[in-house]
């Protein structure tokens, strides 16, 4: 592949890489935002690669001369034959990581498409892209631990359900032991870090450009499997991963812009036979979650869905637009893409894991306190049912009292018992 010089005052330049025959050229770009602290080190990553044949392409975001000048700077010590781009604006990682289809001629490699809190280790992209041609693959992603305590999993690929919610096998704090090193299907790589055939992002388009933020990797992995290729979890490579977007960003609100992006990509992908009963799901969905929301007191969260649901009829001229797009790449049939996806609720399967876990967790003495509390409320629910049934027990043998209808006649005995007696059981 070959990169091209954008056109300045002064003429057009071009470079190009090299070249090295037995190895398939690979573009990494790292998109920035604002210099951090650990950029020097994503870079230095960079640099170490054992991958003969890698360029590495920076994009800057925004129109902070002072930050282009910082990053040109950590650029030119840890990479220096990387080439540094500036994208005026910030349109979210998606957009602006589409930039490198405009930067990079030929379909015959590979993008490498990263955050800029990302550190691979040095043979992360040589163990990709082999298991790219090993798994006749078309998205690969690595196995991405914490930053500050590498043997802390992050996350190992994602599985989804019909609704696009994700779903992780990987507990919070789970120690690396190799349990999850064997290479496997997903639905979902994360964009922190993914590497895709030139050829396959070029035919996709990209990442969606009008998600900027959250569900651009949900997105773009879809419409992958739409088109027949394959996304697949490489272990083998390894990267730490500093995440924390929320933190980093408190401007943005994250929860109603993943979710309002997340079932629009539900409108957009599911087939047409399928997305009537797909969104009845989701409605019913989020009425259950809104009034259980309420009930908890957490109002904000509550609105949050309901105008999430709402953005679907706002949005419906997009939708189809986007529907239309996709239908050119389709080349599987919807029901195979949906044997892809988890059966049943992501979140209700989640719900019971975490309970599993919260038991699973607790220690003996816990344990026979939790014994004991059963035993004490199987106690108090037999004396429930006990008094239960003595306070029915007319009901019980003598049935229900009859309601709009005369009353039996009583027997001669039962007449005489009245007269004689100043009860009437009947008032």
């Amino acid at each position: 592949m070959q990169i091209e010089q954008e056109m300045t005052p002064s003429g057009a330049a071009s470079f190009s890489s090299a070249g090295v025959a037995n190895a398939p050229g690979v573009v990494a770009t790292v998109v920035v935002c604002q210099p951090a602290p650990h950029l020097p080190e994503v870079l230095s990553s960079l640099a170490a690669q054992d991958y003969p044949n890698l360029q590495v392409v920076v994009l800057v975001v925004g129109a902070d001369e002072s930050a282009l000048t910082v990053t040109s700077g950590v650029v030119a010590e840890t990479v220096p034959a990387a080439h540094v781009r500036q994208i005026g604006g910030n349109p979210g990682f998606g957009p602006a990581a589409n930039s490198v289809l405009r930067l990079v001629e030929g379909d015959s490699g590979f993008f490498l498409l990263m955050h800029d809190d990302v550190a691979l280790d040095p043979g992360a992209v040589t163990a990709m892209v082999e298991e790219v041609y090993r798994s006749n693959a078309g998205i690969v992603g690595p196995k991405l631990v914490e930053w500050d305590d590498p043997r802390v999993l992050q996350v190992v690929g994602y599985d989804a359900d019909r609704l696009g919610v994700l779903d992780s096998d990987i507990e919070p704090g789970e120690i690396d032991q190799e349990q999850h090193d064997a290479v496997r299907d997903v639905f979902v790589v994360p964009s922190a870090c993914l590497l895709i055939r030139a050829d396959l992002f070029r035919t996709l388009g990209g990442f969606e450009p009008t998600i900027d933020f959250h569900g651009d990797d949900v997105d773009l992995c879809w419409r992958a499997h739409a088109s027949g290729a394959r996304v697949v979890a490489v272990p083998a490579a390894r990267a730490r991963h500093v995440g924390g977007l929320r933190e980093r960003r408190p401007d943005i609100a994250h929860e109603r812009k993943s979710d309002s992006h997340r079932v629009t990509t539900v409108a957009v992908m599911t087939g047409g036979l399928r997305l009537p009963w797909t969104l009845a799901i989701m409605l019913a969905e989020t009425v259950v979650e809104t009034i259980l929301l309420i009930v908890r007191g957490r109002i904000a969260q509550a609105t949050a869905r309901v105008s999430t649901m709402a953005s679907l009829l706002a949005n419906v001229s997009r939708i189809v637009a986007r529907r239309r797009r996709v239908r050119g790449h389709r080349h599987v049939p919807d029901h195979e893409v949906f044997e892809l996806q988890v059966k049943g609720s992501v979140r209700w399967r989640r719900w019971l894991r975490t309970r599993k876990g919260a038991v699973s967790s607790l220690g003996a003495d816990t344990d026979q306190r939790t014994r004991r509390r059963s035993s004490l409320a199987s106690a108090g629910y037999l004396v429930l049912a006990a008094l239960f049934v003595i306070g029915a027990r007319d009901v019980i043998t003598g049935g229900v009292a009859r309601v709009g209808s005369f009353l039996p006649i009583p027997s001669p005995r039962t007449l005489l018992s009245d007269v004689m007696s100043g009860w009437w059981s009947q008032g």
